[in-house]
C-alpha cells in the first residue's frame, strides 16, 4: 500500500469527504490531499487529530509499508469473479510461476492468506505481501474439502524446513480444474464412477488425459448423512428427505457429497425438485455441518468426522477413497516433496486415523503414475 493510501482508504470508508476531514483535522483540503498522495509528512498533532477523528492509531495510518510486492498470474482474474482490490489472497510458485488464489471463505476460523491484492489487470496481479521470497516458494497450494488439511498443514509446518499450507476449500471437479491450469500443487478428490464404482480415476482422466500426473491415496472415510436425531424433522435415510417439512443444506456441483445425493435420489426414482433445500449450498464439509447444527437445514450429506465435530447423528451411505492429485513435473518443487515425504509417514497416518476416524492403511500408495 502507498504512503498515504492507508489514511485515503480511511477516510473513505466512513464517507467522509476531503473537505470535511481536513475541517475537523484542523488544516487545509490541500495539506489533506497531499498527505493521501504520500508527498507530506504529518506533525505529530494532525497525525494524532486525523487519527483521532478515524477512529484510527497514527501506527495504522502513518508507518511505513513494510510489504513487498509480487507479481503473481491470478486465478478468478476476468469476468466478475474477479477478487476486489484488497481482498486477501494466497499465493505459491507452481511450475516457475506466481500464483494469486481468493481466499476461501471463513468458516471455523481465518483461512490462511499471504498478502491482499493490490490490483489486477485480467489475470496479472500484485499482491502485497509481509512474507519474505522464501516462504511463498514453501508454500504448497492444495484445493479440496477434505477438513484433515488442517493436520497436513500442522505437521509440515513443524518440519526442520516449515512449509506452510494453503488449503483452499473447493469442490473435486473445481480442484482438479484448478490444477489442470496451473493454479495449485495438489488436488484432493472424492468422485465416483457411477458405471464402474471406482473412484478418481477416470475423472482425473478425462481432465488429465495423457499428461502424467500422479494419483495418491490420502485416505478412506465414512460419507453420510447428518442430522439430528431429536429434531422432529430428522432424516435418518435418502428416502426422508421427500418428506413433507424436511430441508437440506447441498453441496456445490462437482462436489462428490452433490454426486452421491444425486445418484441416491436417482435409485429412488426421485426428482431432486421434490427436496427442499436442494439449490441451497455451501462448499465444504464442515460448512454442512455447521448448518445443520445451527438450526438451518434438517439434514445433509457429510464426513462422518463433520458430524462428529457438531455432536450430529450420522448414518453412513457409503464408503469414499480420497484422493491427491498432483502433476509430475511438480513431484521435485519443496513444497511438493515435503508433501509426499510426510504421505510414507506412518506417524502421520496414525495423526489423521485417530484424529479423523479414516481409513489410512493405504495412505501414500500411488495409485496411477506417470
Amino acid at each position: 500500500m502507498a504512503q498515504g493510501e492507508a489514511l485515503r482508504r480511511a477516510r473513505l470508508a466512513r464517507g467522509i469527504t476531503q473537505s470535511e476531514l481536513a475541517r475537523r483535522a484542523e488544516i487545509s483540503r490541500q495539506a489533506l490531499s497531499a498527505l493521501e498522495a504520500g508527498s507530506y509528512q504529518p506533525s505529530v498533532g494532525v497525525a494524532l487529530k486525523l487519527a483521532e477523528e478515524l477512529g484510527e492509531t497514527v501506527e495504522g495510518l502513518f508507518a511505513p509499508d513494510r510489504s513487498e510486492r509480487v507479481e503473481a498470474v491470478l486465478e478468478g482474474g476476468t469476468g466478475s469473479a474477479a477478487p476486489a482490490e484488497g481482498a486477501p489472497v494466497v499465493v505459491g510458485r507452481v511450475a516457475g510461476r506466481l500464483v494469486a488464489l481468493p481466499r476461501a471463505g471463513a468458516a471455523l476460523g481465518l483461512p490462511y492468506a499471504t498478502g491482499l491484492l493490490e490490483r489486477h489487470l485480467g489475470q496479472r496481479a500484485t499482491v502485497a505481501t509481509f512474507r519474505p521470497a522464501h516462504e511463498i516458494e514453501t508454500t504448497l497450494l492444495v484445493a479440496g474439502c477434505d477438513p484433515a488439511v488442517s493436520l497436513l498443514a500442522d505437521w509440515l509446518v513443524r518440519l526442520p524446513a516449515p512449509i506452510s499450507v494453503a488449503g483452499l476449500g473447493r469442490s473435486s471437479r473445481q480442484a482438479l480444474e484448478l490444477l489442470a491450469r496451473g493454479r495449485l500443487h495438489v488436488a484432493g478428490v472424492h468422485l465416483r464412477d457411477p458405471q464402474t464404482g471406482e473412484y478418481n480415476l477416470q475423472a482425473v482422466g478425462r481432465v488429465f488425459k495423457r499428461r502424467p500426473v500422479l494419483v495418491i491415496n490420502f485416505a478412506r472415510w465414512e460419507l453420510g448423512l447428518a442430522g439430528v436425531r431429536a429434531n422432529p424433522r430428522a432424516a435418518l435415510s435418502l428416502g426422508d428427505l421427500l418428506k413433507p417439512g424436511v430441508g437440506i443444506i447441498n453441496r456445490e456441483k462437482g462436489s462428490g457429497a452433490r454426486a452421491a445425493l444425486d445418484e441416491g435420489l436417482r435409485e429412488l426414482g426421485a426428482d431432486p425438485a421434490q427436496i427442499a433445500g436442494y439449490e441451497r449450498e455451501c462448499a465444504g464439509h464442515l460448512e454442512v455441518a455447521q448448518a445443520i447444527a445451527e438450526g438451518q437445514a434438517d439434514a445433509g450429506i457429510t464426513v462422518r468426522v463433520a458430524a462428529a465435530l457438531y455432536g450430529l447423528d450420522f448414518t453412513p451411505l457409503r464408503e469414499e477413497r480420497y484422493d491427491l492429485v498432483i502433476p509430475v513435473e511438480l513431484s521435485q518443487a519443496a513444497p511438493v516433496r515435503a508433501l509426499l515425504d510426510a504421505l510414507t509417514s506412518s506417524r502421520f497416518a496414525r495423526e489423521v486415523s485417530a484424529f479423523c476416524g479414516y481409513d489410512t492403511r493405504q495412505m501414500g500408495t500411488v495409485l496411477r503414475g506417470a
